[in-house]
């Protein structure tokens, strides 16, 4: 195998084990920006001041957890419980 080959390899590898970006930093740019927006969208009484944070941290923690694309790898179950 030559080493291109071999470096091309590597980095096919190196892809698919790297964690997908979440649906959040797709549709905002970053997990800040969606916090800022739906801060603001809190703030303007037009999402629930009640429900939206518990909403947040369950997003923050989804998102430090790097769940967000398991289930793509056949790995959610290994969360249940």
């Amino acid at each position: 195998m030559s080493v291109r080959a071999m470096l091309a390899r590597v980095q096919r590898l190196e892809q698919a084990r790297r964690a997908p970006r979440s649906p959040i930093e797709i549709a905002y740019g970053s997990l800040q920006a969606w916090e800022a927006e739906t801060q603001a969208g809190i703030d303007a009484g037009t999402l629930d001041r009640i429900d939206m944070p518990v909403v947040m941290a369950c997003v923050r923690r989804w998102h430090a957890d790097g769940v967000f694309g398991m289930w793509q790898r056949d790995r959610v179950w290994e969360f249940g419980g």
